[in-house]
C-alpha cells in the first residue's frame, strides 16, 4: 500500500493549542516511516514562546481510524508521564483535521545516534571507549527512568520502548543524550499502511528475538536492543552491511549476533555486560535497564569515566562540523565526509582493521594518513596499556572522550 502524504504543505499553519495558546507548525525537520517531524512554536496568550518538535503521523484510513488513534493516544499519555533528563519530553497530542494525529514534544537541536553511527561507518571511524560507554549509560538511565515513571495518580507506569533503535536516540549539540518515541512503533503497527516487514525495516537490526517474532516487548526486550546499540558503539554492527531485510529479520528472530574474526576484544567487564544483555532467552538477560545501568556505571567508574557531555559536544562538532551545524550543503544536499580526526580509532589502523590511508586526500606531506600513528620501534615498549592490548605513547592517545583510547569491545 502506498505511503500517504502529509497534509501540511508550506507555509506554516497555526493550530489552536488550548488555554489561549497557538501551535505554529513550520519547516520540516525529518521524515520517518510513518510520520513527518516539523519545527514548531507554541505561543501563549501573553506572548511567551517556545520551540517544540511536532510529529505529524500519516493520514489514517477511515476503517482503522479509531483503533490507531486510540493506540497512539495511549502511547502519548504514558510517555507524557515520564520526566527524566534522558527522555524526550512529550507535551501534547491532538488530531489535525479528521484523521491525522500529531504529537508535540521537546525540541532537541542535534543529530540522532543513527546518523552519528552512519557517518563514522562511512569514514571507518569509531568513537573513543569512554564516550561510547557514556552514551550507552545515558540510554540505560533513560530507559530505566521511563520504566519507573509514575502516573498522576501515583502508580508506576512501567513504560517500555519496545522497539528501541539508534534513530530513537537523540544527541544534542549541548552533549545531552535522550531517548524518544516510547511505544510509538507498536502503536502505529496497527495501521495497514505500515504493516509487514517494511514497517520494521529501519529497526530490524536492534530488535530483540521475541519482538521480531511478533510478541509484545517488555523491559528485557529494551535491554537486548540497548545491548545491540552498545555493541555497535564499541565493536560494530550486529549484522553484515550487505544483509538483506529478509535475512536481517530472520536473524533477528533467532537472536543472532554476527561476529567477525577482526572484531576488537572487549575489556572483561564490558564483555560480561554485552554477553548478558544479548542473551536469546529473556530470562537470562538483565531484568531491566536499571540493572544494566548499574553494571555500566561500575565499568565507567573502574575506567575513570565521568560526565561525558562536554566530550560528546566536541565529538559531534568534529564529525558534523566545528560549528555543530548541518552536515550537508543546503543548496546541493551533498553530504561531505569529514577528514579523519581525533574521533578516528587509530589503533584499529595499527591492528590492520582499517586500511591506511583511507584515501590519497587523507595523507599528510610525509605520506602518512591524517590522524594515523606512524610506525615506531619503541611503540610497544613503553606508554599506556589499551583495552585492545596495544601499548602506545601518551601523545598517540585518542583525544575524544576523556582523552582516552579508542574502544575495543565486543560480545564474548
Amino acid at each position: 500500500m502506498a505511503r500517504p502524504t502529509p497534509l501540511i504543505p508550506p507555509p506554516a499553519r497555526d493550530v489552536p493549542h488550548g488555554e489561549g495558546r497557538t501551535l505554529r507548525i513550520g519547516a520540516q525537520i525529518g521524515r520517518g516511516s510513518v510520520a513527518t517531524v516539523y519545527r514548531g512554536t507554541v505561543e501563549g496568550r501573553f506572548g511567551l514562546r517556545r520551540q517544540v518538535a511536532v510529529k505529524v503521523f500519516d493520514v489514517i484510513a477511515s476503517e482503522e481510524h479509531e483503533a490507531v488513534l486510540a493506540s497512539l493516544a495511549s502511547a502519548a499519555r504514558r510517555a507524557a508521564c515520564v520526566r527524566h533528563p534522558n527522555v524526550v519530553r512529550v507535551e501534547d497530542f491532538g488530531v489535525l483535521g479528521p484523521a491525522q494525529p500529531y504529537m508535540v514534544a521537546e525540541l532537541l537541536e542535534g543529530r540522532t545516534l543513527a546518523r552519528l553511527l552512519a557517518r563514522l561507518a562511512r569514514c571507518r571511524e569509531r568513537l573513543a571507549l569512554d564516550l561510547a560507554l557514556f552514551i550507552g549509560l545515558e540510554i540505560a538511565e533513560g530507559l530505566e527512568g521511563a520504566r519507573i515513571a509514575g502516573s498522576p495518580e501515583g502508580t508506576r507506569m512501567g513504560v517500555v520502548h519496545g522497539e528501541l533503535a539508534a534513530s530513537d536516540v537523540l544527541l544534542s549539540w549541548q552533549g545531552e543524550v535522550k531517548v524518544g518515541d516510547f511505544g510509538l512503533g507498536l502503536a502505529t503497527r496497527a495501521a495497514s499502511c505500515v504493516r509487514g516487514v517494511g514497517s520494521v525495516t529501519p529497526r530490524i537490526r536492534a530488535l530483540s528475538p521475541e519482538v521480531a517474532r511478533g510478541k509484545p516487548g517488555d523491559a528485557r526486550s529494551d535491554v537486548f536492543s540497548l545491548g545491540v546499540l552498545l555493541r555497535e558503539l564499541l565493536v560494530g554492527p550486529r549484522f553484515p552491511a550487505l544483509a538483506t531485510d529478509a535475512q536481517a529479520l530472520a536473524w533477528a528472530r533467532d537472536g543472532v549476533v554476527h561476529q567477525s574474526m577482526f572484531e576488537p576484544q572487549p575489556p572483561p567487564m564490558l564483555r560480561t555486560v554485552l554477553t548478558r544483555s544479548l542473551e536469546r532467552d529473556p530470562r537470562r538477560r538483565y531484568p531491566h535497564a536499571g540493572a544494566l545501568a548499574t553494571e555500566l556505571r561500575r565499568a565507567a567508574l573502574s575506567m575513570g569515566v565521568g560526565d561525558g557531555r562536554s566530550f560528546l559536544r566536541s565529538a559531534l562538532a568534529r564529525v558534523f562540523g566545528e560549528d555543530a551545524g548541518l552536515d550537508a550543503d543546503e543548496t546541493t544536499g551533498e553530504v561531505k565526509a569529514p577528514r579523519p580526526s581525533g574521533v578516528l580509532d587509530r589503533f584499529a589502523r595499527l591492528r590492520g582493521d582499517v586500511p591506511m590511508p583511507l584515501s590519497l586526500d587523507d595523507e599528510d606531506e610525509d605520506g602518512t594518513a591524517d590522524g594515523a600513528a606512524t610506525e615506531r620501534p619503541d611503540a610497544l615498549d613503553s606508554g599506556i596499556q589499551l583495552a585492545s592490548g596495544l601499548a602506545v605513547e601518551d601523545d598517540d592517545v585518542n583525544d575524544v572522550g576523556h582523552g582516552s583510547h579508542a574502544p575495543r569491545a565486543s560480545r564474548a
